[in-house]
């Protein structure tokens, strides 16, 4: 864990002062001070609208009782996105561009989203905090064992996690309550 942290902290701020001070003498300081600005408005820009879509989608999601994986993912990209994109640096610009396009998410998605499945099936889940992992028990039993769904929700079935559930959403400010008789 250290030593992640002190990659984080120091090699890569290191690395991002070098390629900055490598782009400034190719093309100059205030063409360099431009990009630094014009990637920092780019990312607040393209955040919004990833952003919003994101939120469209998982509200669609949760409207249709679908879990919001992807959409959930989605956000937390654009938010990681967002602040590579408003700090100055060429690397965490070319992370924060990869994170902010839909299809620079996907494979980074298709892995997270194994990795989660296979631990969950595993049994071995557990919360993940700077690289280290605190068991939560279950020694070896799958989280979704008897579960009424079937098994995972990442195993792709097609049945809905609200299937056959009543869900009361009460009455609206413009509906009238229903008198059963």
């Amino acid at each position: 864990m250290l030593a992640k942290l002190l990659v984080l902290f120091t090699v890569v701020p290191a690395v991002e002062l070098a390629l900055l001070l490598w782009v400034g003498s190719l093309m100059g300081v205030l063409p360099t001070l431009a990009l630094i600005l014009v990637t920092a408005l780019l990312g607040s820009v393209l955040a919004r609208r990833q952003g919003l879509s994101a939120w469209r989608k998982l509200q669609t999601d949760l409207a249709q009782g679908r879990m919001p994986q992807d959409a959930l993912f989605d956000g937390i990209a654009v938010l990681i996105a967002s602040a590579l994109l408003v700090s100055p640096g060429v690397l965490s610009d070319a992370v924060g561009i990869l994170l902010m396009i839909p299809a620079g998410r996907r494979p980074i998605k298709a892995y997270l989203r194994n990795k989660f499945r296979r631990s969950l099936e595993s049994g071995s889940t557990g919360f993940i905090s700077f690289g280290s992992t605190i068991n939560m028990g279950n020694a070896g039993r799958s989280p979704f064992e008897g579960s009424p769904l079937g098994g995972s929700p990442f195993s792709g079935g097609s049945r809905r996690f609200d299937e056959g559930d009543v869900i009361d959403m009460g009455t609206g400010p413009n509906q009238k309550p229903e008198h059963s008789h």
